[in-house]
């Protein structure tokens, strides 16, 4: 517990100040975690590390005792071409993107022959963009960050079924400044939120495991932001979802696990949502309306041996967006929809293994337009992904 410790206080520090990306299904990363990401993000039915905690807390128990640590490196590419409002007509305007990089850490310790119990802090959600002076004559830029700290524990009955809990600490970050030059800029938006995750996991048969989540509307406070007319603030809540998942296990080498993912977007993301329940700047309505989505969810895992385990996926989700949304749709341009891989782990010795992987989405876009409430005539925004993960499993 206290080498927990030592590495949970630091990246708390460090997860809190990190910015997440454009993430891919919405505003949901396709995975938690290294495992999960090279499986395409498919881990309800099959938990084969700590991030269960966050996905299914009832599976903490067939992911045995452990430490997960690692790293996601993060490259979004994305842009848009405008005519209407705009300064430069039809000319592709390229966000500018850091690096991104996303922390994971998990542990799971089984306190008893029924009784499992974890942590995890990860980081889950997140979308931003940061354009140059373009549209409506001014730069276009925002960011969104959401973490996730997941304390978790499971009940596991003398069949084998599992059942699981997780409270869920969120805490987020947001900035933006966008629209119209007299438009203020919105900085070091901060919040709080809490929700939990329920979970059953239960092996069918030798070669078949069933899987269920359902993850709470995540309630915040308000994001405030101060403003030299006094005090703006935001209600910004993250949608409920349920998951349902099934693996199979043809051999002792072998495994595959599909996931099924409904999102509940428009509740937290809808029709003029999110809301300012404070407004002392006068700043223009939200209304990202998006819509509910389904997310498909496929992965392999094969043994090649004692030390070597390769993994692969894919992912498809398509995106939540409604086209008239035009300045909605650039801003926060939630487009990709499909993802692709690549994995596995490498044994260093009995009880440490290396998780490696890599993620592709292919570029997606979406043709959007709103000339009489938004003055934009036509856009097109679109965008492709790529990521690197990296990080080390210690098994007991």
């Amino acid at each position: 517990m206290m080498l927990l410790l030592r590495i949970l206080l630091p990246t708390i520090i460090v997860l809190l100040h990190v910015p997440l990306a454009n993430a891919t299904n919405g505003m949901k990363i396709i995975g938690i975690g290294q495992v999960q990401r090279a499986m395409g993000g498919a881990n309800i039915a099959l938990p084969l590390d700590a991030a269960c905690t966050i996905t299914n807390p009832a599976g903490l128990r067939a992911a045995g005792k452990r430490i997960d640590l690692g790293l996601t490196y993060f490259v979004p590419d994305v842009s848009y071409r405008a005519s209407g409002a705009v300064a430069y007509q039809n000319a592709e305007i390229t966000s500018n993107s850091p690096l991104i990089f996303i922390p994971a850490l998990g542990y799971i310790y089984p306190l008893s022959k029924s009784i499992t119990l974890g942590i995890g802090l990860y980081g889950t959600s997140g979308m931003g963009v940061d354009y140059d002076m373009n549209l409506y004559g001014n730069i276009t830029e925002t960011k969104y960050a959401f973490m996730k700290l997941a304390p978790a524990v499971s009940y596991t009955f003398n069949n084998g079924l599992s059942i699981g809990f997780s409270p869920n600490i969120d805490y987020a970050l947001m900035d933006f400044e966008a629209g119209s030059p007299d438009q203020v800029a919105h900085e070091d938006g901060k919040a709080i939120g809490l929700g939990y995750t329920l979970g059953v996991h239960y092996p069918l048969s030798e070669h078949f495991n069933l899987g269920l989540a359902y993850e709470s509307k995540q309630y915040f406070e308000d994001f405030k932001f101060d403003v030299d007319s006094g005090e703006d603030k935001l209600q910004f809540h993250q949608p409920q979802n349920l998951a349902a998942g099934i693996a199979y296990m043809p051999s002792s080498s072998l495994r595959f696990a599909f996931d099924l993912v409904w999102i509940d977007w428009p509740q937290s993301n809808g029709k003029n949502k999110p809301v300012y329940t404070e407004n002392a700047s006068g700043a223009i309505a939200w209304n990202l309306d998006w819509n509910e989505q389904f997310v498909y969810k496929f992965g392999l895992e094969y043994d090649l041996n004692q030390k070597i385990t390769l993994r692969a996926g894919y992912n498809y989700g398509k995106n939540p967006l409604e086209p008239e949304r035009a300045f909605e749709n650039l801003a926060f341009p939630a487009v990709t929809e499909q993802h692709f891989t690549l994995g596995g782990a490498y044994g260093l010795d009995d009880n440490w293994r290396l998780n490696f992987g890599l993620m592709y989405s292919p570029t997606s876009a979406v043709d959007t337009a709103n000339f009489t409430e938004q003055y934009i005539a036509s856009a097109n925004t679109e965008m492709k992904q790529y990521s690197l993960d990296f990080g080390f499993s210690y098994s007991f």
